[in-house]
């Protein structure tokens, strides 16, 4: 483990050289950051969700699934300018206890297997939920209420610590697992809410190069491939992703993939 190997990711030597220099052009995530919207037909979805007993949040976890799957290229991430191959494919998001404004909001990761269908996604995520529902622990807010205890510049020192840590791929396995944002993917349902999808901003900790946000289902046109407008469900889906691990082409490949899935969830049982 270290430069070359990490705990969480194996470093690719062999990428076209505009991929290798991208992490020189644009050292963080925040500069390499671009952003795709797009509107899904839930014609079909909300029928089969109904029929299935099926969240579309699920729905939209497993389609992200498989374009990590499909597209091995969106579960890469940056760091130390060399691009790695994730290991795992995992996703984060915040779960509450309560949809109030008082609960405790917690941040999660679920771990997927390649093979994992719908079935097995709803399984996982409602599991995860559960434990946070029921008031369980996760290490990762212990961590942090310790240390936002602390003084500011301990904290700082830290943080800065970790960081250089990283940076040579020497952070420990544990400490990558438990860390919701060194993740394939972080998505936020803000649906759930009542309010549609916000670009999300990218953070310069962990190795999460792609964020997801789901809006608020709601009636709105779609035009058909004849040409012709219809009023029908919809649901915005905004993308955030780190342009350094992949080309405009597989990027416009994949969400065109994504989409398809989201329209049809019968192809991810």
């Amino acid at each position: 483990m270290g430069i070359y190997n990490r705990a969480d990711g194996k470093y690719i030597r062999e990428l076209p050289a505009y991929i290798k220099f991208f992490p020189f052009l644009m050292t963080r995530r925040h500069d390499a950051s671009i952003y795709f919207s797009q509107k899904i037909d839930l014609t079909n979805t909300m029928k089969y969700c109904t029929e299935k007993d099926v969240k579309i949040f699920h729905v939209f976890l497993a389609a992200l699934l498989r374009l990590g799957v499909e597209k091995p290229v969106f579960n890469r991430f940056v760091v130390g300018k060399r691009v790695y191959q994730r290991n795992h494919l995992v996703i984060g998001f915040m779960a509450k206890q309560k949809i109030d404004e008082t609960s405790k909001e917690i941040s999660v990761k679920v771990f997927f297997d390649e093979n994992d269908r719908l079935a097995d996604v709803s399984r996982k995520v409602l599991e995860k939920v559960n434990v946070v529902k029921s008031g369980g622990d996760f290490d990762v807010d212990n961590t942090i209420d310790i240390l936002t205890k602390l003084p500011k510049f301990v904290t700082s020192f830290i943080f800065m610590t970790l960081r250089v840590i990283d940076h040579f791929g020497l952070l420990s396995k544990k400490f990558i697992h438990d860390n919701p944002l060194y993740v394939s993917a972080y998505v936020t349902n803000v649906g759930s809410i009542g309010i549609d999808a916000p670009f999300h901003h990218m953070y310069e900790w962990g190795t999460t190069s792609v964020f997801a946000a789901l809006g608020k289902i709601h009636k709105d046109y779609i035009v058909n491939g004849d040409g012709l407008a219809y009023v029908t469900d919809v649901v915005n889906i905004k993308f955030t992703i780190d342009e350094r691990i992949a080309d405009g082409v597989h990027m416009a490949k994949a969400l065109a993939d994504f989409q398809r899935y989201m329209e049809n969830p019968e192809l991810l049982e």
